[in-house]
């Protein structure tokens, strides 16, 4: 009796021991990746400022993590600073490339705080609001509220220097990590038949379109900020909170009008975090590959869970209503830099080196996929061809060559269905044009035409 009472109590502490851990391991930027118009990550992973892998001796929370206010704290000071660590023209560990107008995910891992919600009962419904702000002209210290809704849509808020890139929820709707409760169970099950495994963990992205009119050759600083209250469940409505709808409380302290009826006293509890993540603007035909397209219609479905950016998070940049920081042209997927930045007011930070596309990454998860290629040009002529794959494959880019007047194949009778929509150039006079299919392994990287 005594050996069954020991196992059981030596159970009971493992188990909250687990649970201590989970709500200890907050979140940061994990790394960066490219988004192609097909809805597939590519290229190498970029990393976030101060970065150190998990497997280093000296790995620690501490080390990426930025709690503002700083833990303790009963309110913000007004002096909390969005940058944990400083910009380095060339760090250990390589910054994410992309180029302007593309698609790029930010991952992060939820640890504990989506698929373990009732650790944290008094937390916002959608697990907090992540806000993304960008700017080529980064502070060395950049003050959470000189950023944090002041700066707008349009570049016209707060000193100008940066936009308000976009707003997400910290739950994607599908990301878990490996437990044995109900919702990392329902999700592994539900996106089994695109590969997740329970005993893999599905991280969290946010897809986030860039502003079409950056300079290559010059760095984009993006500033992650995760607003994560403990609420006051007597004074607001928790259900409304699954959209994002409440308030921070860094706008009573600041003396903000803040719309909604919402008071001080529905937030029990100041919690928020910061990442930086620096990306180095290439070129839009670095390698005579352009991945600009209309996501809408070259998005696949059907493609590895664990490489597939969010469909629905490529329409718009904004999930959350940003109010009144919001932009008065908010018609726009991403905001665009400043006008005092376009125009030179204060020089963008330079990366030496030639600009090139990102290679594949070496290990998986996510692998580095391929995607069509866009040809934005005239004598375009869309071609659709039905290939048939097994049902259990998952995408590469593979060139086949096409005369221009050539008809698409029938698909034989068995197999899994995709249609994938590629271009074809008709006027080239240097020979057939190269054609991107979507077909077997995912592990294969981006080819140049």
């Amino acid at each position: 009796m005594l050996k069954s009472s020991c196992r059981v109590s030596l159970c009971r502490i493992a188990s909250l021991l687990a649970f201590a851990s989970f709500v200890l391991a907050h979140s940061w930027v994990e790394y960066g990746l490219r988004i192609a118009p097909n809805g597939t990550m590519i290229g190498e992973r970029g990393f976030p400022r101060g970065y150190k892998p998990r497997s280093d001796p000296g790995f620690s929370d501490q080390v990426p993590q930025n709690i503002l206010p700083v833990k303790g704290q009963s309110a913000y000071s007004g002096q909390e600073i969005l940058n944990k660590y400083k910009f380095e023209a060339n760090p250990p560990h390589p910054m994410l490339q992309a180029a302007p107008g593309d698609y790029v995910a930010i991952v992060h891992l939820e640890n504990g705080h989506v698929s373990l919600p009732l650790n944290q009962p008094n937390k916002p419904r959608n697990r907090g609001t992540i806000f993304f702000y960008g700017t080529s002209q980064p502070k060395d210290e950049e003050r959470l509220f000189d950023v944090h809704l002041r700066w707008n849509k349009d570049g016209s808020g707060g000193d100008k220097r940066g936009v308000l890139l976009g707003t997400r929820h910290y739950d994607d709707g599908q990301c878990f990590q490996p437990n044995a409760d109900a919702i990392a169970k329902e999700r592994a099950s539900k996106f089994s038949s695109d590969g997740a495994k329970i005993s893999q963990e599905l991280p969290c992205q946010s897809d986030i379109k860039l502003p079409d009119n950056l300079k290559p050759g010059s760095v984009y600083t993006v500033y992650w900020y995760w607003d994560w209250p403990d609420l006051n469940a007597n004074k607001i409505n928790m259900d409304k909170t699954k959209d994002g709808s409440y308030p921070w409380a860094g706008s009573f302290m600041r003396g903000d009008t803040v719309s909604n009826g919402w008071t001080m006293d529905m937030i029990s509890k100041n919690e928020s975090y910061s990442s930086v993540i620096d990306i180095k603007i290439v070129g839009t035909q670095a390698q005579g590959v352009s991945i600009k397209s209309d996501a809408k219609q070259q998005y696949v479905v059907k493609q590895d869970i664990y490489s597939k950016a969010i469909e629905e998070q490529m329409k718009s940049n904004f999930q959350v209503p940003v109010g009144d920081s919001g932009s008065s042209n908010s018609n726009n997927a991403a905001g665009s830099m400043p006008p005092s930045s376009a125009a030179g007011a204060v020089a963008p930070v330079s990366v030496s080196g030639a600009a090139s596309l990102p290679v594949p990454l070496s290990s998986a998860p996510p692998p580095a996929l391929s995607a069509p290629t866009s040809l934005l040009c005239s004598g375009v002529v869309t071609v659709t061809q039905t290939q048939m794959v097994p049902p259990t494959t998952i995408f590469q880019t593979i060139y086949r060559t096409l005369d221009p007047g050539a008809q698409p194949t029938q698909p034989p009778a068995d197999g899994v269905t995709v249609t994938v929509t590629s271009h074809v150039h008709a006027s080239s006079t240097r020979g057939p044009a190269r054609r991107l299919v979507n077909s077997k392994n995912r592990r294969s990287g981006w080819i140049g035409a």
